[in-house]
């Protein structure tokens, strides 16, 4: 699906699902449940592929700082 696309399925900016993608923000639970949505897909489901895709780095503890 196009960032476009998501943007229309859940009124989120097309510039903020940029952003998502290329991990600059950090969803709110609010969001994750409004793309999942957006994805006809879980939140679980979409929290766990994330974390499986290859693309996802954990954040380090250094970065939380």
């Amino acid at each position: 699906m196009s960032q476009m696309g998501l943007h229309i399925k859940t009124g989120l900016d097309r510039t903020f699902i940029s952003d998502l993608e290329r991990g600059v923000q950090c969803p709110s639970l609010r969001t994750i449940f409004r793309v999942a949505k957006g994805l006809s897909m879980s939140p679980n489901n979409l929290i766990r592929r994330t974390a499986e895709s290859s693309h996802f780095v954990f954040p380090t503890d250094e970065e939380a700082t």
